[in-house]
């Protein structure tokens, strides 16, 4: 090597400005310019890292900025056709690219369409979402040196472990279903290693460690966090079924939560129905099944998805919970943003739900499930009040949030089947009151509401939530001609503000969006109430007062729970904006 080009002789001549690579100039680094890689990334074994840009050749980040902006861009235009200019405006990934677009949440005198869109801009930590290429400095307890962290890169490990430590403090509500231990272990592994999860994964479990953790400075990279997430699951399926299709399923579940909350019910609409496709396309819903594929007669071979037999029980249990979480949010999203369903559980073959119910990992960690246990028929069981599955489902918050799931969507779609014009109305009526009466027995067998924070408190809260909005759901369409359908509601939406009090959920520091809905269909319900016996009082009786006061200190809970989150959350404000509007005047 001639003597000019040695790593000494540059060091000790003055490099051009503008010649140093941009991880040197990025970590305030002396770079002797040596390409393609620098003597200190080389000595920091980071050579991938190692990039040069002489103002005409666009280095590997810029491409990627500008390929993110482009992406967003068109997804703009995909959902606002009619739009002109576009919705999102192309900028200097150098300077405003990573600036949120901000769009119109909708005022309380404006019906939300499913879709609208709500953009992450309108909350405080969406708010932090701009940053620009510069280096972002963070103080952290643990050291007072600054550390320096460009997202999509990995952050520094102690950065690292933070947003781990966050996100595990709030898994079980963000229906994280994987083996928390095995999944903490493979992060640890160097990128590139096959054992570590997928990078969409792993950025998924980053962002919303970065939104748990409500640090201003973490907060900067949700947005191109986000960006990555949903391109990054664009090529992370596997080619072949394997375990690593869970890791697909995991990070879809994180991204539709995400999406959901800030209001971007489409993008949440597509990343379910695909969650919920890929889970039935490779057998998900066939675990432990009694009924096998009956055999017929084709001259097309039928491409098998059905991934290879689990290695032990932990793994099944892993499987067993990622469907049960796929389940959770095809339901919910079927009632919130309508229908159709994608786990349909029809008659069809290989179409009905065999999966027993999910459990606790602690339970699959300790070996006790059944080898030899088979079911079949799981969701139709419930529903005619059978069990025929683990011996402690009953008792379990993950399975009581996949039962008060699976009634919320059905009495949305029974009641929903109402017409006054009805040809077979016993049938009606028939199917009508059996599912009141299992609404009815499941909420007596709910678990106790613990006062005492706890991991999984959260879905305990969440499921008497969800079954008091079921009665809500099946008996609205009847409520103001029917005494008994009104009593029922409005018992139900006072269950709904108890079981908050209860649970202490003002405290939370994360809660499910979903509740924002369930909240406001309990509102409605006491504002109804209040007109009802506002008018039926109007030329008798005064109002009592007693019952008038408790009936307005109940709306105000809802109202001031809605308020709480409402900042951060666009789903939150919205519902909180119509409950405004419908109480003015009470």
């Amino acid at each position: 090597m001639d003597s000019s080009q040695s790593p000494q002789a540059s060091s000790s001549n003055a490099l051009q400005r503008g010649k140093a690579c941009l991880t040197c100039r990025r970590r305030k680094m002396k770079c002797d310019g040596i390409r393609p890689v620098c003597g200190p990334c080389g000595r920091a074994n980071r050579p991938d890292d190692c990039e040069y840009t002489d103002g005409q050749n666009r280095t590997r980040t810029q491409m990627l900025e500008d390929t993110i902006a482009q992406l967003e861009t068109r997804i703009q235009e995909l959902e606002h056709p009619n739009s002109t200019p576009p919705l999102v405006i192309l900028h200097d990934p150098h300077s405003a690219f990573y600036q949120a677009q901000r769009s119109v949440i909708p005022t309380p005198s404006e019906e939300l369409s499913p879709l609208v869109i709500l953009s992450s801009a309108e909350f405080p930590h969406a708010s932090h979402s701009s940053t620009s290429s510069s280096p972002l400095t963070i103080q952290t307890p643990r050291s007072s040196s600054s550390i320096e962290w460009i997202a999509p890169d990995d952050p520094p490990a102690h950065v690292v472990q933070e947003l781990l430590d966050v996100f595990f403090k709030h898994a079980p509500s963000l229906h994280f279903f994987l083996h928390s231990a095995r999944f903490q272990h493979s992060m640890s592994l160097p990128p590139g290693n096959p054992g570590r999860p997928m990078p969409a994964l792993v950025n998924a479990v980053y962002l919303w460690g970065v939104i748990l953790s409500r640090n201003n400075d973490l907060l900067k990279h949700e947005s191109i966090l986000a960006s990555c997430v949903a391109s990054q699951l664009g090529s992370a399926i596997p080619i072949t079924p394997s375990q690593q299709i869970l890791q697909v399923i995991q990070a879809k579940i994180l991204l539709i939560g995400y999406c959901f909350s800030i209001g971007h019910f489409l993008a949440a609409r597509h990343e379910g129905n695909s969650a919920a496709s890929l889970a039935v396309a490779c057998g998900l819903h066939k675990i432990r099944t009694a009924q096998p594929m009956p055999a017929f007669t084709s001259f097309i071979d039928q491409v098998d998805f059905t991934l290879p037999e689990p290695q032990d029980q932990i793994e099944e249990g892993e499987r067993i919970n990622a469907f049960w979480a796929v389940f959770f949010m095809d339901r919910c999203l079927a009632v919130v943003l309508g229908p159709p369903l994608v786990i349909s559980d029809t008659d069809a073959p290989g179409v009905q739900i065999d999966t027993p119910w999910p459990l606790e990992m602690e339970t699959y960690e300790r070996g006790q499930i059944y080898p030899n246990l088979r079911t079949s028929g799981t969701l139709r069981s419930f529903f005619s009040g059978m069990n025929n599955g683990w011996p402690w489902e009953n008792h379990n918050p993950l399975t009581q949030l996949s039962k008060a799931t699976a009634l919320f969507e059905r009495a949305t779609r029974l009641a929903a089947t109402w017409r006054p014009e009805i040809q077979n109305i016993g049938l009606f009526y028939s199917d009508f009151v059996a599912l009141d009466q299992r609404i009815d027995e499941f909420k007596s067998q709910l678990m106790r509401i613990d006062p005492v924070p706890s991991l999984h408190g959260p879905l305990v809260h969440l499921a008497c939530c969800l079954a008091n909005g079921a009665t809500i759901q099946l008996h609205a369409t009847f409520s103001s001609q029917n005494t008994g359908s009104r009593t029922k509601c409005l018992s139900a939406a006072m269950a709904i503000v108890r079981a908050n009090h209860a649970t202490h959920i003002q405290d939370f520091t994360y809660c499910s969006p979903l509740l924002g809905s369930l909240w406001s269909a309990g509102g409605r319900v006491i504002i109804n109430e209040i007109k009802s016996r506002r008018s039926f009082h109007a030329e008798q009786s005064p109002l009592p007062q007693q019952r008038d006061t408790e009936l307005h200190n109940a709306l105000e809970q809802v109202q001031s729970l809605l308020a709480g989150p409402a900042p951060r959350c666009a789903v939150m404000s919205y519902y909180l904006g119509r409950l405004q509007q419908e109480s003015t005047g009470i």
